[in-house]
């Protein structure tokens, strides 16, 4: 039987010892990537940021490819951390099961693996002979009170006020995920705007989402050279860049839902309406979709768990290399 712990218990655990293998389930993405920096951090504690050796694979695309990669690293080599995103979508088979206990009782040293899943169980790829080595980190989404109650004390974190109605409408709008939460709160006090009401909520959020850091996303993610621009301009503003990162991290993984859903078909109108994607944004989201395919998205997203680590610490003043969200522009090549 595997052991089982909470998100809020994870800190603790690995200060006392850290485990090779981790199964991640549920379906909180913000507390995933959380999770995913407080690991590497642990792992990598005697290198900066930029040199984390972290690489992501997707099951249901290169399960295979990720083993094999997992298998050939050396016993001399430098520590690195696998994250193996999906896993529900992979039907466990006698091959599959074969090869990822191989891979697994043959573990290099210094190998690390997080098996990601949406689902509150481990995936059907783990063979039962493993379960009980495996520590099973239970990630839920936050309860309606529980995200209202952390509007409250975002707010005063921020110096802002919101009234009732813009606090129900914000954990509306969101679905109840914290990290786009943040986003929102964290850019309206960079606005100016000290008073939320649910006017200017729904203004903000469904008609208004104009600001740069929106005109950054979006030009991102069209490939327009502007989001040089852009990024300088905001850069000059000193709008925070994780914030930039997090945004981008955000909208990748509406397009990675949007690709996958479309693809059961689903009408791409109702599934935009699902993503809060309204009016004009409808069109820009539709051929940034065009731009950027499943398997492209993909690899955006796991670039995007890197630069994320590597842009706190650039901000904490751990990196004495170029901006890192101006390299992630070098590397995407507008």
């Amino acid at each position: 039987m595997a052991s089982k712990l909470y998100a809020n218990d994870l800190k603790s655990a690995i200060q006392k010892e850290l485990s090779h293998i981790y199964c991640f389930c549920g379906n909180d993405e913000n507390q995933k990537e959380e999770a995913v920096a407080l690991i590497a951090s642990r792992l990598f504690k005697s290198q900066k940021p930029h040199e984390y050796k972290i690489t992501t694979y997707f099951a249901e695309d290169a399960l295979e490819q990720a083993l094999a990669a997992i298998a050939s690293i050396s016993l001399f080599e430098d520590s690195a951390l696998y994250i193996i995103k999906h896993c529900e979508q992979v039907s466990a088979t006698k091959k599959i099961h074969a090869m990822v206990l191989d891979c697994l009782t043959n573990l290099p040293h210094s190998v690390y693996v997080i098996f990601d899943t949406q689902e509150n169980k481990l995936p059907s790829l783990l063979p039962s002979q493993l379960h009980a080595q495996i520590p099973v980190i239970q990630f839920y989404k936050p309860f309606e009170e529980n995200c209202k109650s952390y509007i409250l004390k975002k707010c005063k974190a921020l110096s802002l006020t919101i009234s009732q109605e813009a606090t129900d409408l914000l954990v509306e709008l969101t679905a109840n995920n914290i990290k786009e939460i943040d986003d929102i709160l964290t850019t309206i006090s960079f606005s100016g705007q000290s008073d939320i009401s649910k006017d200017f909520l729904e203004g903000f959020v469904i008609n208004e989402r104009d600001a740069i850091e929106f005109e950054f996303v979006d030009s991102f993610f069209l490939k327009d050279k502007r989001a040089w621009a852009l990024l300088s301009e905001a850069i000059e503003r000193n709008i925070n860049q994780i914030l930039l990162v997090s945004l981008l991290f955000n909208h990748a993984q509406k397009l990675e839902l949007y690709h996958i859903q479309t693809a059961k078909g689903v009408p791409a109108d109702a599934l935009m309406k699902d993503l809060k994607i309204y009016s004009k944004k409808q069109k820009i989201f539709a051929k940034q979709a065009s731009i950027y395919t499943l398997e492209n998205v993909r690899k955006l997203i796991a670039i995007l768990y890197t630069y994320d680590i590597q842009l706190k610490g650039y901000h904490s003043g751990g990196l004495s290399q170029e901006n890192p969200l101006v390299d992630l522009l070098l590397q995407i090549s507008m």
